[in-house]
C-alpha cells in the first residue's frame, strides 16, 4: 500500500487531536505517545519526532483543543457588520454552551480542577487578541485610539473564566451576570475615550 505524505502542520494537527480523544477517553496515566500513534495510524517515530515525551504531547493537546474551543467565539468577535455589544453578547452565548465543548465530561470530572484551570487559561488567551482588536475597531469607529484595549481585554476575558469553574457551570445566571459586568467595563471604557481620549481626526 502506497504511503500516505501530509503536510507536516496537518501531521501534527492529527496527532494532537488524537491524543486528545484518548486523553479525554482513558486518562492521562493509561496513554502513552506509542498509543496515540497506532491510534492515528503512524509510526510511533513519527509520533516522537514531534513530540519527545507524553507530557509535551498532552501540554499541546491541551493548547491545541484551546484553540480549538475558542474558534467559534473568535468568529463571533471578528465579524465585521455587529457592534461590540453584539458581539459579546454571542461570544458569551458561544463560551456557555456546553454542546460546543466536546471533551467538557473530562474537563469537568471531579478531581480535574488544575487541569480544567489549564484549559481555561489557554481559551483566554486565545480569545484576549480578538478582544482587543474588537476593542479597537469600537473606538476607531467613535474617531478614539483605544489605549487601553490591551487591558481592559485582559480583564474582560480573565474575567469571565469563573463562568465554567464549578460543577454543572456555566448556568444561565452566570452568563447575565457576565453580560451585566462585561456591559459595564465596554461603557466605562468608551467613557474613558470619550472624556481623555485621543481623536484620531
Amino acid at each position: 500500500m502506497a504511503r500516505i505524505v501530509k503536510d507536516p502542520e496537518e501531521r501534527r494537527r492529527e496527532l494532537l487531536a488524537c491524543a486528545m480523544r484518548l486523553f479525554a477517553e482513558e486518562g492521562y496515566d493509561n496513554v502513552s505517545v506509542r498509543a496515540v500513534a497506532r491510534a492515528a495510524g503512524v509510526a510511533p517515530g513519527l509520533a516522537y519526532h514531534y513530540f519527545d515525551s507524553k507530557e509535551k504531547l498532552f501540554a499541546a493537546a491541551i493548547e491545541g483543543y484551546a484553540v480549538q474551543c475558542a474558534a467559534d467565539i473568535n468568529a463571533a468577535l471578528d465579524e465585521k457588520g455587529p457592534s461590540l455589544d453584539e458581539k459579546l453578547d454571542r461570544a458569551i452565548s458561544i463560551a456557555t454552551d456546553h454542546a460546543a465543548f466536546p471533551h467538557r465530561g473530562y474537563f469537568h470530572a471531579e478531581g480535574q480542577g488544575a487541569l480544567h484551570d489549564r484549559l481555561s487559561l489557554a481559551m483566554c488567551e486565545a480569545v484576549r487578541p480578538h478582544v482587543a482588536a474588537a476593542l479597537e475597531l469600537d473606538a476607531a469607529s467613535r474617531g478614539m485610539v483605544a489605549h487601553d484595549a490591551d487591558a481592559l481585554a485582559s480583564i474582560m476575558v480573565y474575567g469571565c473564566v469563573g463562568l465554567s469553574s464549578g460543577p454543572g457551570m456555566p448556568d444561565r445566571a452566570a452568563a447575565q451576570a457576565a453580560r451585566r459586568y462585561l456591559h459595564a467595563l465596554l461603557a466605562e471604557f468608551r467613557s474613558a475615550g470619550a472624556d481623555g481620549g485621543v481623536s484620531t481626526d
